[in-house]
């Protein structure tokens, strides 16, 4: 049985010799990549093995335990259950000297189409080693597997805010993609990394230390982790951790509100404008809650069902020109309605009328006999005649259809924080502590929103005294307001299809 295995192992070389090559490397190769990020508590690795169609072939008989000649799903994740603990044995990692062990916390194997109808393998690791760091540390890393294969072998290191990487050996960005493209000039004499060794510190970067390097030489940017999608990761949920979590859930919401681009100012324009009140703002924010919410999982199970057909790149961009268009539209509409207002036009005609010998019947009649246009006092907000002040402009009241769309605009587009978030949860099978963690999120956003409007909303009322009723500032306020509504609403639509 062993020889006509070889037998057909050495027709197949003969055989792929002959053919153009599907793997860039070759079908023989065996490739690696491997990407260390240095924290201040631990080291974590991304480890990538690809097989090509040669190996996997070699590769098949351990997988298909049945003999049936599929390798079906549970064949494939037993094989990288068997395999993984006999990888780890040929990685190495040593801090200040000391082994540091490492443990899988994910490995992820899948089959890919290779040539002559055959497979190739590819597996995945997230590997994490715990240390405990001193103010400066060296490192070294080594990856033994594989050593006699031809392949690919390629290492990166990156490093958390906080940290600086610095005398590395290795560079701070990659070339392949994780092992999914490889430029064509590196092909006739493939990377061959085997080994790193770098240096950390928790603060400032040391005096007289070469910081770490991308390769096209310029400097490296730490590695920002999503906070957020931290909350859903941890090993086990308490009552404790959950309370914490939706805390934390719920400042980062209020964080990611006061970052640029999410409508505050918008908000603010709105309800100074609009003569809104606290019941208004809230009502506001109520609907970016669960605006917010809702796009945040109809695109996080569009994304996980609807992937092949319509890719989150598109659906972003799409959703930003919509909410656009919601903030244009009412910008226009409250900038036509407001400047007639202004203006003293009403019901979209100008009125030039003489008051001579007419009543005002409020519980009391009163005659005043003179003659006056709106023309005569440059359309003041209001004015008194006989004791009696009343206004000729037409008030401007807000509506709940345009507090409705303001607020649908506003939690439309759902932040990419959360959208992790969401997906963590389903792929941990923490849908309900998911779910609770966004809402938390988007009342952050909303609550945070609100203040701000309110902010705006009473700040704006020092305008609307008596003393000042008369400025001209109290008329251009609106109108102003609206205009800038109508030029943010532009700036969304053109920078979403740009």
């Amino acid at each position: 049985m062993r020889a006509k295995f070889s037998l057909l192992t050495s027709l197949l070389i003969l055989a792929f010799s002959a053919l153009a090559y599907a793997h860039p490397l070759g079908n023989f190769s065996i490739n690696q990549y491997s990407r260390l990020e240095v924290g201040k508590s631990d080291v974590r690795i991304r480890q990538v093995l690809n097989l090509a169609e040669i190996p996997t072939f070699q590769e098949t008989s351990l997988i298909d335990t049945d003999k049936d000649g599929t390798l079906s799903e549970t064949e494939l994740k037993s094989y990288a259950a068997t395999l993984t603990p006999n990888y780890l044995k040929g990685l190495f990692l040593d801090l200040n000297g000391v082994s540091i062990p490492l443990r899988a916390t994910s490995e992820k194997i899948s089959l890919e189409s290779g040539d002559g109808g055959l497979k190739t393998l590819r597996i995945e690791w997230n590997l994490i080693g715990d240390v405990t760091a001193n103010v400066t540390n060296n490192v070294s890393f080594r990856n033994d597997n594989y050593s006699e294969r031809l392949g690919w072998s390629e290492i990166v290191v990156n490093r958390t805010a906080g940290v600086e990487v610095f005398d590395s050996t290795a560079f701070g960005s990659g070339i392949t993609d994780e092992i999914k493209a490889y430029p064509e000039e590196t092909l006739a004499s493939p990377l061959s990394e085997r080994a790193a060794k770098f240096s950390f510190a928790s603060g400032p970067l040391p005096a007289n230390a070469k910081p770490l390097q991308n390769r096209d030489g310029h400097f490296t940017a730490a590695v920002q982790k999503d906070r957020l999608a931290e909350l859903i990761a941890v090993p086990e949920i308490t009552f404790s951790i959950a309370v914490f979590g939706l805390l934390i859930a719920l400042g980062l919401g209020a964080m990611h509100a006061m970052s640029p681009g999410h409508g505050k100012a918008v908000v603010g324009a709105y309800l100074v404008g609009s003569k809104g009140t606290a019941k208004h703002a809230a009502f506001l924010g109520l609907t970016v809650t669960v605006t917010h919410t809702l796009g945040v999982f109809a695109l996080g199970f569009l994304m996980l069902f609807a992937s092949n057909y319509i890719l989150p790149e598109t659906i972003m961009p799409f959703l930003g020109f919509v909410s656009g268009l919601i903030v244009l539209y009412i910008g226009l509409t409250m900038f036509k309605s407001r400047l007639l207002s202004a203006l003293g036009y009403r019901g979209g005609g100008h009125h030039h009328h003489d008051h001579a010998g007419h009543s005002h019947d409020q519980g009391h009649s009163h005659d005043h006999d003179h003659g006056h246009s709106h023309d005569d006092h440059d359309h003041a907000l209001s004015h008194t005649h006989d004791g009696h002040t009343h206004s000729h402009a037409v008030p401007d009241s807000i509506t709940w259809k345009s507090l409705l769309a303001l607020g649908i605009s506003g939690g439309l587009l759902p932040c990419p924080s959360a959208l992790v978030l969401m997906l963590s949860a389903i792929n941990l099978n923490r849908i309900g502590y998911g779910l609770i963690l966004t809402v938390a999120f988007s009342f952050g956003l909303a609550a945070t929103l609100t203040i701000v409007g309110l902010l705006f909303l009473y700040g704006g009322r020092i305008f609307d005294g008596e003393k000042v009723s008369g400025y001209r500032v109290v008329k251009a306020l609106p109108v102003f307001s609206a205009f800038f509504i109508t030029c943010v609403g532009a700036v969304i639509c053109y920078t979403s299809i740009s």
